[in-house]
């Protein structure tokens, strides 16, 4: 998102202008309207940003005004730091809002109070690896987190991000090694500069308006198998496979306690990114062999590969970990979760079954006041089946 336009590039910086603008256009309609909430509030500041920096910087161009040019690259600069804290909010991460409009603003004042063409290089190189500092922590982010590196939606930005990282630090430390000019060389940076804005917009608006579109039924429904048919998949595989053998397996059904009055207070958004974090917090506790799907918001399976005893250790830190938990104050109560046990020498190695009692098993535990885990066995069995014997 950031961008210098030479002085023979105002038909690149309108071209920039419309893509701004159409990027806001639908971020403000379909991300921030469909969904509100702070992380797409502050994807539509980012894009909002870029419109109103491309503009000042086009009109710079067009009435010779150096100051309103330099200042409006300058605050174009804050845009990768206000994209980062969206993703952040949306994560369940503290934002850091400061970050964009401290950057936003320290950069628009640096250029644009900079007389010196040479110091202005150093200025421009210097702020510009400032806000690629923000694409690459928004990599970081990203790749800490087996859920958000399973969004496909996320790679294009991703992989722009890392250029657009590299290329931040080889242009300033390129400053140093030769020293300014601002001739030629500088020329290149702008228009690489640019072209990269381009890019890195179109990339920003599919990682913001798509995982919206796609979570809201915009759109043509998806013709691929969704994450949960790919676990029922795989773990159905593996446990025909450990069948063979009679390995100890296990499955694990986790479910939030109070999940309905959490919904309900705290938004559906926030609800979203509880169990988001739930799903992560289950692939870090269990073994890396195991695997995690989430069948709705709120609930996560885990198939493991472990004897009890290992089964029983997992299940106490899980439910440790689920109470801390923090969303910075957007869960109004402390979150807990129930867990169901099945393991494979009580039913056998159906998925379905398993997945079956271990939420019945789950809900028992939640009628418990919650908080614990329940162990499937004669008890639920006969749950079960009074149940299904009613009229």
């Amino acid at each position: 998102m950031t961008d210098l336009i030479a002085g023979s590039g105002v038909d690149l910086g309108i071209a920039q202008a419309v893509i701004t603008t159409l990027a806001t256009a639908l971020t403000i309609g379909i991300a921030f309207l469909v969904r509100p909430g702070l992380p797409t509030l502050y994807w539509s500041i980012a894009f909002t940003l870029s419109m109103l920096a491309t503009y000042g910087v086009v009109a710079g161009e067009i009435t010779d005004t150096e100051a309103l040019r330099r200042a409006s690259l300058g605050a174009l600069m804050g845009a990768p730091a206000f994209l980062w804290s969206g993703f952040r909010a949306a994560w369940g991460l503290r934002p850091h809002l400061w970050a964009g409009a401290l950057l936003a603003g320290g950069s628009a004042l640096a250029l644009a109070t900079v007389n010196d063409m040479s110091w202005f290089t150093v200025t421009y190189r210097t702020v510009f690896f400032a806000a690629s500092v923000f694409a690459g922590l928004f990599v970081l982010d990203w790749a800490r987190s087996a859920s958000r590196r399973s969004d496909r939606l996320l790679l294009p930005l991703v992989i722009v991000s890392v250029a657009f990282f590299v290329t931040g630090v080889a242009t300033f430390v390129a400053g140093f090694v030769f020293p300014p000019s601002g001739g030629d060389d500088f020329t290149l940076v702008r228009l690489v500069s640019s072209i990269g804005m381009l890019v890195y917009v179109a990339c920003a608006l599919i990682a913001v308006v798509g995982p919206t579109a796609r979570d809201s039924g915009l759109g043509r429904p998806a013709t691929v198998s969704t994450a949960w048919q790919q676990f029922e998949r795989t773990a159905s595989d593996r446990l025909m496979r450990a069948q063979k053998t009679s390995e100890p397996w296990s499955v694990v059904y986790l479910g939030l306690d109070d999940a309905a009055d959490i919904r309900q207070t705290a938004g559906a958004a926030a609800f979203a990114r509880l169990s988001e974090r739930l799903e992560d917090e289950a692939s870090t506790v269990f073994p890396a062999e195991s695997d995690v799907g989430s069948p709705s918001a709120g609930a996560v399976v885990v198939l493991v590969p472990r004897g009890d005893a290992a089964v029983r250790d997992l299940l106490r830190i899980i439910l440790e970990r689920v109470t801390l938990l923090d969303l910075h104050g957007a869960i109004p109560i402390r979150p807990t979760a129930s867990a169901g046990w099945a393991p494979v020498s009580v039913l056998g190695y159906d998925l379905d079954t398993l997945v079956y009692t271990g939420r019945e098993a789950a809900r028992v535990a939640s009628g418990k006041g919650g908080d614990r885990w329940e162990r499937v066995g004669a008890t639920i069995v006969k749950r079960l089946i009074s149940q299904s014997e009613l009229p």
